[in-house]
């Protein structure tokens, strides 16, 4: 187990040419695509019959296949590609795979994306294909200037918003959620994942991305009655839908309904066949019942009912987190993480100093229980200057030496990144992706190992932390990710 020994603060970048060459891989191909105009008029042109109107059908199917993704980086070849291996333009489509390697229709008519940064030569295509798009951004702490920003760039389709942020502390958090809603004539996808809106997050950085198509609502149609069974197990559909409404609202500026400013209503759309949970954070300090509504308490709780509990809950867990921005991590920390995720025995009152497990077993002795219990996946120095694409490319890597120095930084739980030995085009990338699996000691997974993906960092201040005797939490960042619960 070699840790890894540097502050990751390179900013990322390249010359300008290989840039363009990225921007016209990536996008510029979206624009060429025919309008369903033009595909109906090219099928007559050929004397076949035009697209039929349900042809989405096997679109859906897709889609049910396969939720999870990550994306195809630039030096993967084509013919090697695997079937969960998706590009940004893909995504733009209605059907994912026609979306790489034919002409399909270019009908998305409404797109909401959330991100931490953004180039407008990214996403200029969307624009120029009359897609109406809303980008919610990161703010910066001297902004001042108004909340939401119609026709911006220049686009009468364009809308720029920035979500609230808690101006009375010196940080007032960063908004750092990738999640993007892509309305089509038949149905609306639901993205999340940890890419942001620039090309290097599409074509260089290795990121992740769940996807769900929802299909619209018939009119008049209600939700589906639960059987008494049934209604004993998670609902996973019904609380996907009701958190993922609350969020979208929760981080629209003050005063704005979402459906207004989106030109979307979730409530025009069918949530079936959930297979994850959601987990916001959003900044600030929560105490009671909303505490256990974002950040690590949320998965105390929803992995407290009893359709979610360990089927051996005596059988010891590691915790296996690859993270790409560290912050202040500690034993301490560790034992609030594992208390949320319910495994090995630790439990909330641990967390308050003086009490329970920890108490018993000495400071020391605890340290180094957590410590086993942890392993955190980051690139070594030598990995990234000797075998990645280029320590240019590194800005998304981010472990501050003051962290790394503190006595009571877990060094001992980090292990070495590298790319699949089976895979090896993965090998050199540059991960920006965050996943964390709980699973047995060995690394065997079974029913009770839980699974996260997502864009939250291992750092309290994307997770929240205790304060107060474990009575209240405080978080700095807006986030929004899904996690599963078994395989």
């Amino acid at each position: 187990m070699e840790p890894s020994d540097s502050n990751f603060t390179t900013n990322s970048g390249s010359d300008t040419k290989s840039r363009k060459r990225d921007y016209e891989e990536v996008t510029i191909q979206w624009l060429k695509a025919p309008t369903p105009a033009a595909e109906l008029k090219r099928s007559k042109q050929n004397d076949e019959a035009p697209p039929k109107s349900n042809e989405s059908a096997s679109h859906f199917q897709l889609v049910k296949e396969f939720s999870f993704y990550i994306n195809h980086l630039k030096n993967y070849p084509k013919d090697c590609l695997r079937p969960n291996t998706l590009n940004f333009r893909q995504m733009l489509f209605r059907d994912l795979l026609k979306g790489s390697n034919q002409n399909p229709e270019r009908d998305l008519q409404v797109a909401f994306m959330t991100t931490f940064g953004y180039e407008m030569d990214l996403l200029e295509p969307i624009l120029k294909a009359k897609c109406h798009l809303t980008i919610a951004n990161d703010m910066d702490q001297n902004y001042r200037g108004p909340m939401v920003q119609k026709g911006y760039y220049g686009y009468p389709n364009c809308t720029l918003i920035y979500p609230p942020k808690d101006a009375s502390r010196n940080f007032m958090g960063a908004f750092h959620p990738k999640l993007w809603l892509l309305k089509f004539p038949e149905f609306l996808r639901v993205v999340i994942s940890s890419g942001n809106l620039t090309v290097g997050d599409w074509t260089v950085w290795s990121n992740c991305m769940w996807i769900h198509d929802c299909k619209p609502k018939k009119k008049g149609e209600e939700a589906k009655k639960r059987s008494e069974e049934e209604s004993k197990e998670f609902d996973r559909d019904k609380d996907f839908e009701e958190y993922l409404k609350f969020y979208v609202q929760a981080i629209m500026p003050k005063g704005n309904k979402y459906q207004e400013l989106l030109k979307i209503d979730l409530d025009d759309y069918v949530f079936e066949n959930i297979d994850i949970v959601l987990v916001g954070s959003l900044p600030g300090r929560f105490m009671g019942k909303e505490m256990l509504r974002y950040g690590h308490p949320r998965l105390l709780d929803v992995l407290g009912h009893p359709s979610h509990r360990m089927t051996n809950q005596g059988k010891p867990k590691v915790l296996v987190y690859q993270t790409t921005s560290i912050g202040a991590l500690s034993p301490d920390y560790f034992k609030e993480f594992l208390a949320s995720l319910r495994v090995n025995g630790w439990k909330v009152t641990d967390c308050i100093k003086g009490r329970g497990k920890a108490a018993k077993a000495g400071g020391a002795e605890a340290a180094a229980l957590l410590n086993k219990s942890v392993y955190v996946i980051y690139p070594t120095r030598s990995y990234i200057q000797e075998e990645s694409i280029g320590p240019e490319f590194s800005g998304c890597l981010l472990l501050a030496s003051k962290n790394w120095d503190k006595d009571t930084f877990p060094k001992k739980s980090f292990s070495k990144y590298e790319g699949k030995e089976d895979y090896a085009f993965s090998h050199g990338a540059i991960p920006h992706l965050k996943v964390f699996v709980v699973c047995n000691e060995d690394f065997s997974v079974d029913d009770d190992t839980i699974i996260y993906y997502g864009s939250h960092n291992f750092s309290p201040a994307a997770w929240g932390k205790y304060e107060k005797d474990c009575t209240q939490t405080v978080s700095y960042t807006h986030l929004t990710l899904p996690t599963i619960y078994s395989v």
